[in-house]
């Protein structure tokens, strides 16, 4: 154990926390460098010996779940940039992982052997903790980002799905739209949030449609058939939203397969559509509530300092508003 981890064990805090102390960085709380100061006497321990120990690794671990290939544009490249930008201001580097293919525990375990002080997690799959417990028994600090991770106690960064959904449908219910339907995942946290959110909105105008307005794709399901027969019923649809911008090019599909034109036969809304591959013509075009990868990503990394600055910090959840755009996807009935 090195004379870094003595004292950090001592005052019961990370490694980081005691390198900031010696180093004079300022950037820690009263109390902290309080408890670093007694464990250094304690010890017996000198600044300058300590100087001479293993130091911080100055680096951040970001595990992003890019995908078997990773676009240019998207959510994940914006928190990347977001996360980076605000490293690079507190001279810390970014150590980057595609937790692709279920290697969150990977990746997380040979970042902790490669000394960074905190790892920033969008997590794939929210009944896996097993990242989260690694973390934890090493005591470096996480902060979760867009998703929780179910049974974890964590600090959060994530955008505020349930009030955007409702932004959304309000939207389409103050056009005179009353039979909307919902397309949408419902696996991760986001999905359920905005689906929350069309259900709140809906009884909030005393609107009761009948199940099969809501679509919820399961993952690896085709849902053209269920989405077809849908806008092909005698009281279909007068708008969709799709809570998830991956089901555009499928909506899109059906709705001209059926001949409805958008918006003047269906109004169509969605979430973050500046991220989604659409067909070409349509960049631009939907009404949609927006949300920043890049805010999401430095705020992820600010609150990683907020924990160095301070050990005994409780888990904050930080929420961040998305702006509606109103675009030419919808109309008045």
């Amino acid at each position: 154990m090195s004379r870094l981890d003595e004292v950090a064990k001592r005052a019961g805090v990370s490694k980081s926390t005691v390198s900031r102390v010696i180093n004079n960085s300022g950037t820690v709380s009263p109390a902290a460098r309080q408890k670093v100061q007694e464990a250094m006497r304690e010890l017996h321990f000198h600044a300058e010996e300590l100087k001479r120990s293993p130091d911080g690794s100055a680096m951040i671990g970001l595990i992003l779940p890019f995908g078997k290939h990773i676009a240019s544009h998207s959510f994940g490249i914006d928190i990347m940039a977001g996360a980076e930008e605000k490293a690079f201001e507190q001279d810390y580097m970014i150590l980057i992982g595609n937790s692709y293919g279920g290697r969150e525990v990977a990746l997380t375990t040979k970042m902790i052997n490669r000394g960074v002080e905190g790892i920033i997690v969008l997590s794939g799959d929210q009944k896996n903790r097993e990242h989260a417990e690694l973390l934890a028994a090493s005591g470096i600090p996480m902060v979760l980002v867009d998703q929780k991770l179910e049974g974890v106690e964590a600090h959060l960064v994530r955008g505020d799905n349930f009030m955007g959904s409702v932004a959304l449908m309000n939207h389409l219910l103050s056009l005179g739209h009353q039979r909307i339907a919902l397309l949408s995942p419902n696996r991760h946290y986001t999905h359920r949030e905005r689906v929350k959110g069309y259900r709140f909105a809906l009884t909030e105008q005393e609107l009761q449609l009948p199940p099969s307005y809501e679509v919820l794709v399961e993952s690896g399901v085709a849902v053209e058939t269920e989405l077809r027969a849908l806008l092909r019923s005698e009281d279909r649809p007068t708008a969709v939203y799709a809570a998830d911008p991956g089901q555009l090019g499928v909506l899109i599909g059906v709705a001209n397969e059926l001949r409805l034109r958008i918006p003047e036969e269906l109004s169509v809304v969605t979430f973050d559509d500046t991220y989604a591959a659409l067909p070409e013509g349509y960049a631009g075009f939907f009404t949609s509530v927006n949300q920043s990868g890049k805010l999401m990503g430095s705020m992820a990394v600010e609150l990683l300092f907020r924990q160095w600055r301070d050990p005994e910090l409780g888990a904050q959840e930080i929420v961040l508003p998305g702006k509606l755009n109103v675009r030419r996807s919808t109309r008045q009935l």
